[in-house]
């Protein structure tokens, strides 16, 4: 009698599910430029963004 052996076809790697994270609540935050200019931005945004807006701004 002869032995056969079932191939399965290959499976894909698990990917895991998705973390489901609570996201943080965002305000906005106005800046006051002077010379009755303002800046408003999300409070969450990225500290070293702003600060390459606010160089700009400032050379203005």
């Amino acid at each position: 009698m002869e032995v056969v052996e079932a191939l399965s076809a290959p499976q894909p790697p698990a990917t895991p599910s998705p973390i489901s994270r609570p996201r943080k609540k965002s305000s906005m935050v106005t800046i006051e430029l002077g010379g009755a200019r303002r800046l408003r931005v999300e409070s969450d945004i990225d500290s070293e963004a702003l600060g390459r807006i606010l160089d700009v701004l400032e050379r203005r």
